[in-house]
């Protein structure tokens, strides 16, 4: 089972071209939906799930996704992805 107590910590949002090693992400609007999802997360050798809350002018919000320990080695550094907002 993953702790999902990295989901109190307040963190902002990946910067979003992976100098932070975070290359896929998710953002949701409520905690419990940011929980349902850390389930589906599966994880490789080198890869660690990280995640927190932050606010935008909307309100606020939770994000999962995953680091690399290294980017070179993951591969293409313009797939990082983020997936938007989910209610």
């Amino acid at each position: 089972m993953i702790d999902e107590d990295f989901l109190s910590r307040e963190l902002s949002l990946p910067e979003g071209r992976g100098r932070d090693g975070v290359v896929q992400w998710h953002v949701f609007r409520s905690r419990e939906a940011a929980e349902a999802f850390v389930p589906n997360v599966k994880l490789n050798d080198g890869q660690k799930l990280v995640g927190g809350y932050t606010r935008d002018s909307v309100g606020p919000l939770w994000w999962v996704g995953v680091q690399v320990s290294d980017l070179d080695r993951w591969g293409n550094r313009s797939a990082v992805n983020k997936h938007g907002a989910s209610p």
